[in-house]
């Protein structure tokens, strides 16, 4: 018989998966490479570099090496200088605030205290006195008002004068009190929270200019169907296969045909001319199982193209199914060689 072609190897699921992510990730590598686009402004610049390498594994196993990137951002020459000033300026600002920080601690422990008591106390110890001396002036004044007017030390007349003076030294006192008395709970405020708001002051500095950079564009490359493409490949070989398999088929029906018909009569006992001489138009088609050709040909006598073998070829394997026809022509027992 004819011999059958082979079907393709279908492709390894493993293998394909393998091609496809080792496309995917050189796409992926590309793809960040273009996408790292260094931005130069007048305020600063960023540049991209590659700094390494990390590894990855997928899942059969595979690794590969992903580069991996660092971005670098520079100041420009002025804004150089003004950061440099400003790092100085703050530490210098951090030092002196630090430095406090014993004097913060000491006023933090300390409760305010806004007590009558001591809001009292605190209007006595800092404004009291001024009061006490523009009244004492006041009573000086009548005083001698009172003796210039003959007004005795002492007598009647005095003493009523001296006792509306007291009257009115209460009044303007008891209103002097409430008057200071917000402006004492203020100070006292203002007076714990100055050395605060001081440090506050000493950590806070100019600011340098940021520089503004644009979004950094980025470019796809499309990814290679690989695995799609593996996939047609072998259904090109399967459609080529196929069509083997056809001329395959036909030429087996071929000689089988040729063995039944025995080449329109031109046959022995069972034989038929199947003589090289007689042939002409010869065309090899393949080989049986057992190595003998198989050829697509003519007779010289005509009746349309046929399928078989030549004697002389059946003769080196299979002399018993040989012999001698008509004319010296050998023939050929089909029946023993399919």
């Amino acid at each position: 018989m004819v011999s059958t072609p082979k079907a393709p190897k279908a492709p390894d699921p493993t293998q394909t998966a393998a091609a496809q992510t080792a496309t995917n990730v050189d796409t992926a590598i590309a793809n960040a490479g273009l996408s790292h686009t260094n931005q130069y402004t007048p305020d600063g610049s960023l540049e991209y570099k590659q700094t390494g390498n990390t590894t990855m594994t997928d899942q059969n196993g595979k690794t590969y090496q992903l580069p991996t990137y660092s971005a670098y951002q520079k100041y420009s020459p002025q804004n150089q200088a003004i950061y440099d000033q400003t790092q100085q300026t703050q530490l210098g600002l951090a030092k002196l605030a630090n430095d406090q920080t014993g004097k913060v601690s000491g006023i933090l422990g300390t409760n305010v205290d806004l007590s009558a008591g001591n809001v009292d106390k605190y209007v006595n110890d800092h404004w009291q006195s001024g009061f006490n001396n523009q009244w004492d002036r006041d009573q000086a004044s009548l005083d001698q008002s009172l003796a210039d007017k003959g007004i005795s030390m002492g007598s009647a007349a005095y003493d009523n004068a001296l006792r509306d003076f007291s009257t009115r030294k209460q009044a303007a006192s008891d209103q002097y009190l409430g008057d200071m008395y917000s402006n004492a709970q203020n100070s006292i405020l203002t007076e714990r929270n100055q050395p605060l708001n001081e440090i506050s002051a000493l950590m806070s500095g100019s600011q340098v200019n940021q520089p503004n950079y644009v979004n950094t564009p980025t470019t796809q490359l499309p990814t290679v169907d690989q695995a799609g493409l593996i996939n047609e490949n072998y259904n090109q070989k399967m459609g080529a296969y196929n069509s083997q398999m056809q001329a395959s088929n036909a030429a087996m029906g071929g000689l089988f045909g040729l063995g039944g018909s025995l080449l329109g009569g031109w046959a022995k006992g069972g034989f038929a001319l199947s003589d090289r001489r007689l042939k002409h138009d010869v065309i090899p088609l393949g080989t049986m199982a057992s190595g003998l050709p198989v050829y697509e040909y003519s007779y010289v006598w005509g009746g349309g193209r046929q399928v078989g073998v030549m004697a002389d070829e059946v003769e080196s394997i299979f002399p018993d199914a040989v012999a001698e026809g008509p004319g010296g022509f050998k023939m050929v027992d089909y029946a023993r060689i399919i």
